[in-house]
């Protein structure tokens, strides 16, 4: 018979600060004091982009569109932590393509990238990190392949992701150990030789050939199994995959002495948690104590109690927790960790999200009305930051279980370790299968949060990155002996106008201004004393990015689907109206004749967005890094390049107007961010180049009108210092800077038709519409206004967000086009 610890516990949660329960177990003191520490000490954020379309497809000379919304805490609320996202497009040699710096207010910003019309076919990745993120050993760095496609029918996509000789079966016990003549759960994995899930079915026997259990998977090749092995029996599984292979795998052997933790959801209501020890065990341990350590959402419960019978249990209502990851782990008396079990509450504490449009049915090219109602779980109105994509789905049917979303990522994938196939599955629509099926991937998935004899052993991790609040312009003056000059006034103008600050250097000749700006605008320093007049200028550099890890072999396989969208857009070559190339802002154009073949040397890292190969010259960064300046060091190396006052131009780069000649400039892009043409390449650090690739004609054109005399592209060596971005003396002590900022987001473009065709040309936009600043009104509602395509059937409506106190919401609305 069970004995019950609490017939009901209640909770009463604490976020950031941890409140425990009174408790007389001494041993469990310091494991609390750990988790304690980690939860107040290193709070964990989070970023997730949501993107302007659901599916991850794209083609060459389209935008990308995203909003970051990023969170703090286990209650994921939007971070006041962190006022800088750092977003990076990275190609398939894990070189930084573009990066981009997003200003965040109130844990949200937005931005894109636009993806060169000759862009190379193959599987590109997104990666979105805080510079405080940086501290944890497992850092909750965003990343998202996008696959994209060309309508340049030459490239080719070789699929060389490894495969395995056959298919495979895994068992994992509930609570990590199988024991004897316990009633105990063990779930199972399937994967097929692709290294995804696979169906399969059979049957469990033990070593007399007697059948014990039946198998057969639900989704993805998991499922469980629930039997009692018998002491001195050993089992193992006869199954047949869905490929039609055949295997035999043994179980694991059970403990002959042991303690089993079991957790049961089946119930929405209740979570029921219970202790199972077999005889020998409970023999040996009568009355000797245990305790449960219950986390989740950043807050613990204990409960301590003795082994007084072999079945030990305690039911806690649903209602009392948020939707997301529990871990219940059993301690022993001397504070050792001997089970674990991961499972997902499912609460109906989401955001309530309501579309609705002004008409059910609509024609091509017709205003939509687009009403958004946000509610919280008690139905009433909430203020909250959103966004919304609509989709044609006649061009792509949409995987809604494929689709990772802002449910998905933070609540899920995010804590878990390993590839999780069809995350949304789980969210889309939740059933009885669904849960159990969420069930069995908690019995199979780590848990990447912290584990406790990791914890237990380690002491707290140092904090080495500190939290960006701005774009610090900082540096230090020194004569030109070497000698910091203090106390020295220093004036910092913006060349675009507004007031001068001022600041004073310290006893190491530093100086620091928090400022606000975007990329492109220009400073002036200058110095108010005779000594600074005759100052050194070195301005502090941004810290070095994080290494690119390899990103996980399944997300980076090329998807052909993107070749589909390619087709339908085709002919945007003749003018098309889409969401890339109507904008405000420039966009890379170019004509066919403008893609290159792709060269035989391309072994080396590049920030070129057209890729490494596509350069007439690469020079090694070793044969430069001694050198005093970078133009000395490239002078006479760069063929056909001649460098004036660090300012680099073809030799053949004249432009002729009006019966005289002038010289063009060269584009010079660092680390995938286009600085301008005529920028002095002195201001870097030869010492901090990995490579320099010179871009002539065709290769120039990737970069459009801007490349046009050429482009010189600078990339930083991998793990180190970043390019060190020096200063340009205009006279003594007046120094003229071009720091980067953060990214001012172009605005999407969708034509107006109002009722008139704004062209004859098609518009085959495959994003109708995209809004990442949709916030509610007090009452809740938000209203949207956009004009269809000329795609018919369904267009397909998302929206995700959240409110200020972090709950989260996603809605799918559809609606026709005629």
């Amino acid at each position: 018979m069970k004995k019950i610890l609490f017939a009901t516990a209640m909770f009463v949660f604490s976020f950031q600060t941890i409140a425990f329960c009174q408790t007389d177990g001494e041993a469990l003191k310091p494991v609390l004091a750990k988790l304690g520490s980690l939860l107040t000490d290193h709070i964990v954020e989070k970023a997730y982009l949501h993107f302007d379309r659901p599916y991850p497809y794209y083609v060459a000379g389209e935008v990308v569109y995203f909003k970051a919304y990023v969170t703090m805490g286990e209650r994921h609320e939007p971070s006041t932590i962190s006022s800088l996202l750092h977003v990076d497009l990275i190609d398939k040699n894990d070189a930084v393509m573009q990066s981009i710096t997003l200003q965040l207010t109130s844990g949200t910003g937005w931005g894109d990238f636009s993806l060169p019309e000759n862009l190379q076919k193959g599987s590109y990745r997104i990666r979105a990190y805080t510079e405080w993120m940086r501290n944890d050993s497992n850092p909750y760095f965003f990343d998202q392949y996008i696959s994209v496609s060309t309508t340049n029918s030459v490239d080719r996509i070789t699929d060389n992701t490894a495969q395995a000789d056959r298919a495979s079966l895994q068992f994992f016990p509930e609570g990590g150990t199988l024991v004897s003549d316990v009633r105990s759960k063990v779930a199972f994995k399937a994967l097929g030789t692709t290294g995804l899930g696979i169906n399969v079915k059979g049957v469990v026997i033990d070593n007399e050939n007697k059948e014990v259990a039946k198998i057969a998977s639900g989704a993805r090749g998991m499922g469980v199994i629930d039997f009692i092995p018998e002491t001195g029996m050993t089992y193992k599984a006869k199954v047949t995959f869905g490929d039609g292979t055949q295997s035999t795998v043994n179980l694991p052997v059970a403990d002959a002495k042991g303690i089993a933790l079991v957790v049961n959801t089946d119930d929405p209501a209740k979570v029921s948690i219970e202790v199972r020890a077999n005889r020998a065990y409970y023999k040996e341990n009568m009355n000797k104590a245990l305790s449960l350590v219950i986390y989740w959402g950043g807050a613990i419960r204990t409960v301590n109690t003795k082994l007084d019978n072999q079945v030990l249990g305690i039911d806690l209502p649903t209602s009392t927790f948020r939707t997301g990851i529990l871990q219940v782990t059993l301690f022993s008396g001397t504070g050792e960790p001997m089970n674990e079990r991961l499972a997902f509450i499912q609460t109906n504490d989401l955001l309530n999200l309501t579309l609705n449009t002004n008409k059910p049915l609509f024609t091509k090219r017709e205003g939509v009305k687009l009403s958004l109602s946000a509610k919280n779980k008690d139905g009433n109105a909430v203020n909250g930051s959103f966004s919304v994509s609509v989709i044609d789905e006649s061009k792509i049917l949409v995987d809604e279980n494929a689709e990772n979303s802002i449910l998905s990522y933070l609540l899920l994938t995010s804590d878990l370790k390993g590839y999780i196939e069809k995350p949304n599955y789980y969210f889309a629509n939740v059933t009885k299968d669904t849960r159990a099926d969420l069930d069995a991937l908690m019995l199979t998935q780590g848990y990447r949060r912290f584990a406790w004899k990791e914890l237990l052993r380690n002491s707290t991790t140092a904090t080495t990155h500190t939290p960006e609040k701005s774009v610090n312009i900082s540096g230090t003056l020194k004569t030109k002996a070497g000698a910091p000059i203090v106390n020295c006034k220093v004036d910092l103008l913006s060349t675009a106008g507004g007031p001068t600050v001022s600041g004073v250097t310290d006893a190491e000749g530093k100086f620091s201004f928090p400022a606000v700006f975007e990329t492109g605008m220009s400073f002036i320093i200058k110095t108010q004393s005779s000594e600074g007049k005759k100052a050194v200028l070195t301005l502090d550099t941004p810290p070095a990015g994080p290494m690119i890890t390899p990103g996980n072999s399944f997300d980076s396989k090329y998807n052909a689907n993107a070749d589909i969208l390619a087709s339908l857009q085709s002919n945007q070559r003749n003018g098309v109206v889409t969401a890339s190339n109507g904008s405000g802002r420039t966009a890379v154009l170019l004509n066919r004749e403008g893609v290159t073949t792709r060269k035989s040397s391309d072994n080396y890292r590049s920030s070129n967005i057209g890729g490494a190969g596509h350069a007439d010259q690469v020079i090694s960064g070793d044969a430069i890094k001694d050198a005093p300046t970078l133009s000395s060091g490239l002078n006479g190396l760069a063929r056909g390049v001649q460098f004036i006052s660090g300012v680099a131009s073809l030799i053949n780069g004249k432009t002729i107007s009006a019966g005289s000649q002038s010289q063009e400039n060269m584009l010079l892009v660092v680390d995938g961010a286009e600085i301008g043409q005529g920028a002095n390449i002195d201001q870097y650090n030869p010492g901090s180049i990995e490579t320099v690739e010179i871009l002539k004609g065709p290769n120039a054109a990737i970069y459009g009108i801007e490349g046009g005399q050429g482009v010189i592209v600078l990339t930083s060596r991998q793990g180190g210092q970043k390019t060190e971005v020096l200063s340009k003396e205009m006279s003594p002590g007046i120094f003229s800077i071009q720091p980067k900022g953060f990214y001012k987001a172009r605005e999407f473009y969708a034509p107006a038709y109002n009722g008139q065709p704004a062209s004859s040309l098609p518009d085959t936009r495959t994003t109708i519409f995209w809004k990442p600043d949709v916030n509610t009104d007090a009452d809740g509602n938000a209203t949207l206004n956009f004009f269809n395509a000329d795609g018919t059937g369904n267009y397909r409506v998302v929206v995700e967000g959240m409110d200020t106190k972090g709950n989260l919401g996603r809605q799918v609305f559809r609606y026709k086009v005629e």
